[in-house]
């Protein structure tokens, strides 16, 4: 065995010393790290999971209510088409008549439109209205239970004084499939 000096000694005790840690750290406590950074993750898209859930509960009563709004709307396309397309006149008439609008030609148009995923059902509305009437007439369409929507709006002053106008425009209403 070799003689070594009390600072040799201690030179080599901490190079091994150091190796052990370094080896002990490369084998053990490498794939501990490893593991470790992967929980981090897990945990980090579990607490992201976490408060979208949370958002979700506190939007809940605004959730709800937005789909009961759309409820009827989503429940129309359970309806055979003829009494689909009668409700959706008689939605067209009474918004008319509570707008105060005067119908003078009410003409559905005879076979709906098929796009991908949608039915376009059209009708030919004619009409007569003063200015408030009539938007009094276009702010209920809007707020109304069926999607409906103005696809061509005609207005035409009725005389010269422009007291009342004539309106030619093409309703329709979109039913999902």
């Amino acid at each position: 065995m070799i003689k070594l000096k009390n600072r040799e000694k201690i030179l080599v005790g901490a190079i091994g010393a150091l190796i052990f840690i370094f080896l002990t750290e490369r084998i053990f406590l490498s794939g501990l790290r490893g593991k470790m950074q992967g929980l981090r993750q897990q945990i980090k898209l579990e607490e992201s999971r976490i408060t979208e859930g949370v958002n979700i509960e506190k939007r809940k009563d605004l959730i709800t209510a937005d789909y009961d709004s759309y409820k009827d709307y989503l429940n129309i396309e359970k309806l055979p088409d003829k009494e689909l397309f009668t409700n959706f006149l008689k939605e067209i008439e009474s918004i008319a008549k509570e707008s105060g609008i005067s119908i003078i030609n009410l003409a559905p148009q005879n076979t709906p439109e098929v796009a991908l995923g949608y039915k376009k059902y059209n009708a030919d509305l004619r009409a007569e209205a003063k200015l408030e009437q009539l938007f009094n007439f276009l702010g209920r369409i809007n707020q109304s239970r069926l999607l409906i929507k103005l696809d061509k709006l005609s207005l035409i002053p009725k005389d010269e004084q422009v007291s009342a106008l004539r309106m030619e425009t093409v309703i329709s209403i979109v039913v999902p499939l």
